[in-house]
């Protein structure tokens, strides 16, 4: 039996000491103690030569012969591109040195003449002539020099583990980090350039798996191309966000990129509409976007297809809540496959806006810090304000360009060379549209829950008042309003019924009250007790005379039995529009009498969605 030290054996498999050491620890080799070693007190642990692979043995034999081991040059492949580069380059400059039929001397200058970025000696021709013309094998002219050192499988499996490990993280570490990491556990591993050759060799799905995230991942993956003929125009929209990579000048004087939110047109890419804004995005970006849109092309589609972002996941836009946005007018909504940007051709638009109309102002970021301008990163504060737009202007610029971007032809898939707005046009089968315009007001606005209190409604920080509300004190309520105005919102029961529009009430000082201040407080008091003498009980009358009454109401003239007709109106949108306009400040409230029968016909339609010949 044959004992070796962790030294000879690392000498042997081409490792560390270190790396056999834990070898030993793991189980993988037959060893023995020995005294007199300089281990921990005197005692060394000795590996038995049995217990090594058998390359490692076949390795200590040859050397136990005094023959020095030579590596497998057989194949080509097993060197570095430089390596059968050069090799490739003198077989090609000795065949033609035979093919020239010259003599060296002549070979060697006219060669020089016509490459004079690549000059060869008559020596190098002769030495390259000797090894090839054996075998005429390329591997023959492989340059070996230095393989003692640099190895051609010199990376070994643990250390390239452990660089594998620093390597493979989102951290995007780069190759010179990771090799001195692993150096510091295995000392002996060759180059930097050694392991940049090796990181080439990894499949490029694996790098960006493992460097840039899943999503990156899933964006890469081999996808259907989908082709859209099969669809009209304004069947599918799509909706996403982009953060505007332009500072912006806002009206308070202040340095910000704009939000924008985009409803796209499957069918024909056309830009149906486009909000930008000084705020987040959120569901009522995208509301006012849709309004937007309709309000400019008179249109409605049939379906979103939508991102599973919280605001596109909000009761607005979900067809599980029956007073959502998308239920009162019919429309489906769709969501895109998780981490799957492929799926939204809108992202792909984003791109297109950024590059042919963000990168036209000096004030242009780029899409990350890496892809930064040079001029913006060393601009100060106070010098990038003296050049960046002002959001009013870059907002018209937008909207001039999205005009320009719907009427330039298109090489995307189904567009056969076409302008979004011609292929808009060519593929309009049916117009959805509104029957009134300005339900969209209602729709479109921020609705929530709040119950009715003695000041009216507290939201938004303050109280809204109207007499209407005086019925529904300590009840629930659903409220609405809409951005531009939030001194105004508009008030419905549970079941979505209009009551009214309430004001914001003015907030009176602690001191110095004005008469008019005092007046207004009393006459909504005047209100509240005016409503509740109007509902003032019967004290005078016995049970007998209530039911007495009660029949006389329901006997017409003729003495015959004349049955209550009840009519139920539902909450429909456009009656909603007509009680909240009558509601409005300078208007005369307009009562419904059940009786005429025209009247409810009117008011019990929300809207109609008329299709109209495209």
């Amino acid at each position: 039996m044959t004992l070796l030290s962790a030294k000879e054996v690392a000498h042997l498999e081409n490792t560390t000491e270190r790396t056999i050491q834990r070898k030993i620890k793991g189980g993988h080799y037959e060893y023995t103690q020995v005294e007199g070693g300089r281990g921990r007190g005197g005692i060394q642990c000795k590996i038995t030569l049995e217990s090594l692979p058998q390359s490692a043995q076949d390795r200590y034999n040859e050397q136990k012969a005094g023959n020095i081991p030579k590596k497998n040059y057989s194949s080509i492949l097993h060197y570095t591109g430089k390596q059968r580069e050069n090799a490739d380059f003198k077989a090609l400059v000795v065949t033609q040195y035979w093919q020239s039929k010259q003599s060296p001397d002549d070979f060697v200058a006219t060669y020089n003449a016509e490459n004079p970025k690549s000059l060869i000696s008559k020596h190098q021709l002769m030495r390259w002539q000797g090894k090839y013309k054996k075998n005429k094998d390329v591997a023959d002219l492989i340059d070996i020099r230095g393989e003692h050192r640099r190895g051609i499988t010199s990376i070994s499996q643990e250390a390239w583990d452990c660089f594998y490990s620093w390597y493979m993280t989102q951290q995007k570490r780069s190759i010179q980090l990771c090799w001195e990491k692993t150096r510091d556990e295995y000392p002996d591993i060759p180059s930097v350039s050694t392991f940049e050759r090796r990181v080439k060799a990894i499949p490029e799905y694996i790098k960006i798996r493992y460097r840039e995230g899943e999503k990156a991942f899933n964006d890469n993956l081999p996808s259907m191309i989908r082709s859209r003929a099969d669809i009209f125009s304004n069947c599918i929209w799509f909706g996403d966000h982009h953060l505007s990579d332009v500072w912006v000048i806002n009206k308070a004087g202040k340095l910000v990129r704009l939000w924008m939110t985009a409803l796209f047109d499957a069918r024909s890419n056309k830009v149906m509409g486009i909000l930008a804004r000084n705020a987040d995005p959120d569901a009522t970006a995208i509301k006012l976007c849709f309004k937007k849109a309709v309000e400019v092309h008179g249109i409605v589609c049939k379906e979103f297809y939508f991102d599973r972002g919280r605001d596109f996941k909000s009761k607005s836009f979900s067809n599980e809540w029956p007073l959502s946005l998308v239920n009162q007018l019919g429309i489906n909504v769709i969501y895109a496959t998780p981490y799957h940007a492929q799926a939204k051709t809108v992202e792909r638009f984003f791109g297109t806006l950024e590059d042919r109309f963000g990168k036209l102002f000096p004030t242009y970021l780029g899409s990350d810090a890496k892809k930064r301008p040079e001029i913006m990163r060393q601009y100060k504060r106070e010098e990038i304000l003296k050049i960046a737009p002002h959001m009013d202007d870059f907002i018209k610029l937008l909207e001039d360009y999205i005009d320009e971007y719907n009427n330039t032809p298109s090489r995307g898939i189904d567009m056969d060379g076409k302008c979004p707005e011609q292929v808009y046009h060519e593929n309009l089968v049916e117009k959805t549209v509104l029957h009134d315009p300005n339900i969209l007001r209602i729709l479109c606005g921020t609705f929530n829950e709040r119950t009715v209190r003695e000041n009216g409604i507290q939201m938004l920080n303050n109280y809204f008042w109207h007499e209407l509300l005086i019925p529904y004190k300590g009840k629930k309520v659903i409220v609405s309003y809409y951005p531009d105005n939030i001194d105004v919102i508009n008030v419905f029961d549970t079941d979505m019924r209009a009551i009214c529009v309430a004001y914001a009430k003015i907030k009176t000082p602690f001191r110095d009250t004005t008469e008019e201040e005092y007046k207004a407080a009393a006459k909504e008091k005047k209100k509240v007790r005016e409503f509740v003498n109007q509902h003032k009980p019967l004290m005078n009358k016995d049970i007998h005379s209530i039911i007495e009454k009660k029949q006389a109401e329901e006997m017409d003239y003729s003495g015959e039995a004349n049955p209550r007709t009840i009519t139920r109106i539902n909450p429909q949108i456009t009656q909603n529009q007509a009680i909240l306009k009558s509601t409005e400040k300078g208007g005369r409230r307009q009562r419904v009498d059940n009786e005429h029968s025209d009247m409810i016909a009117v008011l019990s339609q929300a809207y109609q969605l008329q299709k109209i010949g495209g």
